[in-house]
């Protein structure tokens, strides 16, 4: 069974079992920087929502969407159908694909944000595939990331606070250096749920902490900035979830 949310002038549809979306697309989709004629990559793309986000940020981007799970990829390719957009999906795992060197300016994630060792594996395969590094580690796909991304290029991805230190390290060891970080909270008297972080491929910078975000007001309400990132894609069926993998 799938259901089917409602982006203006879009229609996204997604299973009603396994993993869902949440808020991290849009956060990542408004982070990313995008230039025209960009080739964009973006892992475990699901039903193909960061791809789509993005496109409908800058309709000139060359995206592929690349998704190990067979019913997210059937998902991803309905959406693009459905939308016209020039998206590519590919089915398969990301780490065994033949893909060209230096081929993409631009590589997003919104990966698995727990190690396979911590807590809970669910046991449906969707969510846990999405939520535990049981085919994708953060090592792993680095590795990969850097022999396809550009010199110059960037690498975006979403993870939780306990695993900032890890991920800069990680980056860093490959010259993927760490260039911008932006802190989402629930709110302003709540610690951060997730981070934000964009590197650039063999081009050393100094690193900047963009403002935090704060998602909701003390009533519950989304925040002026939260409401305008919706608006900006023109998101009709808003999400109250995040960080919630």
């Amino acid at each position: 069974m799938s259901t089917v949310d409602t982006i203006k002038n879009q229609i996204i549809v997604q299973n009603d079992s396994g993993y869902r979306y949440s808020i991290e697309p849009f956060l990542l989709a408004d982070f990313v920087r995008l230039l025209p004629g960009q080739e964009v990559l973006d892992i475990g793309t699901g039903c193909g929502i960061i791809s789509l986000l993005m496109v409908y940020r800058e309709p000139e981007l060359k995206v592929t969407g690349i998704e190990i799970q067979d019913s997210a990829a059937a998902n991803a390719e309905k959406n693009v159908t459905k939308n016209q957009m020039k998206i590519k999906i590919i089915r398969g795992d990301f780490l065994n694909l033949n893909l060209a060197p230096k081929q993409f300016d631009l590589i997003v994630s919104n990966p698995p944000y727990r190690k396979v060792n911590s807590g809970h594996i669910n046991p449906d395969k969707g969510k846990a595939l999405a939520r535990h590094e049981l085919k994708l580690s953060l090592s792993a796909m680095l590795d990969k990331t850097k022999s396809i991304l550009k010199k110059g290029g960037h690498i975006t991805l979403a993870y939780p606070p306990i695993r900032l230190q890890e991920t800069l390290y990680e980056l860093g060891i490959r010259e993927l250096f760490p260039s911008r970080v932006r802190f989402i909270h629930g709110s302003k008297n709540s610690e951060a749920k997730i981070f934000l972080v964009e590197a650039t491929n063999q081009k050393k910078s100094d690193l900047i902490v963009d403002p935090p975000l704060y998602v909701y007001n003390k009533d519950g309400s989304y925040s002026k900035e939260m409401k305008e990132i919706y608006d900006s894609f023109n998101c009709i069926d808003r999400t109250h979830h995040i960080g919630e993998k």
